[in-house]
């Protein structure tokens, strides 16, 4: 379902809802651009690489998301799936609060998304628009300063002077004997600008407390009003703020309650993706790594990656194969070994039923759909007992030739008397008639209804995605909160806790028995190759080269040597393998 900007506010109770009512929620984006060009390394610390990220959310925007929601449907046996395409604009739906922002584009990404069909004047004419929160609290400030006059004072210039000078004299005649005016129920004065409305309405609050000041288009109107149309005014103006703050939120309402459900949101390679939708929609992002990460999992404490889940998950692997791209999914994912859950997307959400690659919402449900099998699929492993057995075929309803012989048997027997010798009068059949026609709709009707509720039940298995002890199941333990991350000497990005490092053949891990320098250790390195040194704390860390030719006990020992040379007491260098191994031992 795709949802323009003049339909977004009557769509919100349907968004809300979905939402509500699901088990977990997809998304995917479509970008302005990526990255700088020329800001990428092959090999980066993980603190640079989340540097990268928010520069990117900085520069860029979500010019289109998806949102698909899917929820268990318990009597089908199968999950209903309903996605959401939205286009978002920065700009206003009121005009009456309007961020000037500024954002880039990248000509490779425009060049791939126009290749896919993507609408640019429908991104801007129909894009729905959208404030950070920091955002809405700045414009209700503004709107009650602007409803209580509570305004600084500004000065009034010299070529303005003569402007207020009538303006007050007209006032003060209108004061005097307001009947000896035209309009004796208020004066009206003619503004030119923004800036003469301003001064206007400043003279009134200065010099005629008694009156009240109430623009109107081209002109201030000056009027005596009595408490109770104050009051009424007031109440007026406050739910007009109120209102054209809701709309002005715009798309960041959805994420809100996309945030307060607490459901998993699933994506695929959405680092990225949840960078932006907090940058973007809700505050910009904090400079600290940790402190993102603890905002991340604040707003969303249940992430799932499905590129992760198939990268890493070696069951997965023997299946699948290295391809982890969404269309490969999608396409490995419809065989028979992954046909558990029934998927259907819901009859008022048609958009989808053909395919529509590299549009958010149908990428969000394409997200979705493979995450429930690849999830099944590894419940299965664990629990092969739940695997569902084959379905006999549905009966076959009887013919219409059965029910046709069916209804003339009965005409017979509703006749029959008739044949016995006694006469029956054309209006007792006639009525006789109507009673058992009657009748047989009341019947008929019942059949119906009962019909109605029969549904068919397609077998699926459903398996929680959190446990009624509030845990990760087992099968998604390992996968949950963590994202793929490229470039960098980790093997993810983990939301909640330290990263693992890669298990590579130029991977060190390095620690003393007293600080040890960032800049000493990578110099004492540097004469191996190109590399990365990421420290865990003062003491340790690891080192990471993008292609080693030399052997690693070699590089240990020469780097041992230099370190002593300068003084290191307390070295221990050994590979990521041996580091692993000996944190095996101790049970770490």
């Amino acid at each position: 379902m795709e949802i323009p900007r003049q339909e977004f506010q009557q769509m919100l109770p349907t968004i809300k809802k979905a939402i509500d009512e699901c088990d977990f929620i997809a998304i995917d984006t479509e970008l302005s651009g990526l990255h700088r060009p020329g800001n990428s390394k092959r090999m980066d610390t993980l603190e640079n690489r989340y540097a990268e990220f928010r520069e990117a959310t900085q520069r860029f925007i979500i010019i289109q998301f998806g949102m698909c929601t899917f929820t268990w449907d318990e009597k089908a046996g199968r999950y209903i799936a309903r996605a959401f395409n939205f286009y978002v604009f920065p700009t206003a739906m009121t005009g009456k609060i309007q961020p000037n922002r500024v954002f880039m584009t990248q000509a490779q990404a425009f060049d791939f998304l126009s290749k896919q069909a993507f609408d640019f004047n429908k991104w801007v004419y129909q894009g729905i628009p959208y404030l950070t929160k920091e955002e809405e609290e700045a414009y209700i400030s503004q709107a009650t300063q602007r409803m209580t006059d509570d305004l600084p004072d500004i000065p009034v210039d010299d070529k303005e002077k003569a402007f207020m000078e009538k303006a007050k004299q007209k006032i003060d005649i209108w004061v005097k004997d307001p009947k000896k005016t035209e309009d004796p129920e208020g004066v009206n004065i003619n503004t030119r600008n923004a800036y003469q409305r301003r001064l206007i309405y400043q003279e009134v609050r200065k010099s005629y407390s008694e009156l009240t000041a109430e623009g109107r288009s081209g002109f201030i109107r000056v009027m005596r009003l009595t408490q109770k149309q104050l009051d009424k005014r007031a109440k007026e103006k406050l739910a007009r703020i109120k209102k054209d703050c809701e709309e002005a939120v715009g798309f960041r309402t959805v994420i809100d309650w996309i945030s307060a459900s607490r459901k998993y949101i699933v994506g695929h390679n959405m680092l990225l993706d949840v960078c932006h939708m907090i940058g973007q929609f809700v505050q910009p992002l904090p400079e600290k790594l940790s402190d993102f990460k603890k905002l991340a999992h604040d707003l969303f404490p249940y992430m799932a990656d499905t590129k992760y889940i198939c990268s890493t998950a070696a069951i997965l692997q023997s299946e699948i194969g290295s391809a982890t791209s969404l269309e490969n999914l999608r396409f490995e994912t419809n065989c028979d070994k992954f046909k558990n859950p029934r998927i259907d997307m819901h009859m008022e959400f048609p958009r989808y039923i053909n395919e529509k690659a590299h549009e958010a919402g149908y990428d969000a449900y394409i997200t979705g759909s493979v995450f429930l099998k690849l999830h099944s699929y590894l419940e299965f492993q664990l629990h092969p007992e739940k695997v569902p057995q084959e379905k006999e075929e549905e009966p076959e309803a009887e013919s219409e030739k059965e029910e046709e012989e069916e209804e003339e048997e009965e005409k017979e027997e509703r006749h029959r008397g008739t044949e016995g010798g006694w006469d029956v009068s054309d209006q007792e059949e006639e009525e006789d008639r109507a009673w058992l026609d009657s009748d047989e709709e009341k019947q008929e009707q019942v059949d119906e209804e009962e019909k109605e509720e029969e549904v068919y039940n397609y077998g699926s298995v459903r398996f929680p995605l959190i446990n009624d002890d509030g845990k990760v199941p087992e099968a998604l333990s390992e996968y949950v909160n963590k994202v793929t991350i490229v470039r960098t000497g980790f093997a993810y990005f983990d939301f909640v806790n330290p990263e693992a490092i890669q298990e590579t053949a130029g991977t060190f891990y390095i620690s003393s028995g007293t600080e040890l320098p960032r800049a000493l250790v990578y110099d004492a390195f540097g004469a191996f190759g190109k590399h990365i040194v990421d420290m865990t704390d003062a003491n340790s860390g690891f080192v990471v080269y993008e292609y080693l030719k030399q052997d690693p006990d070699h590089v240990k020992a020469a780097v041992a040597q230099q370190l002593h040379d300068a003084g290191v007491e307390g070295l221990t260098i050994m590979t990521v393998s041996e580091y692993y191994a000996e944190q095996k031992e101790r049970g770490e």
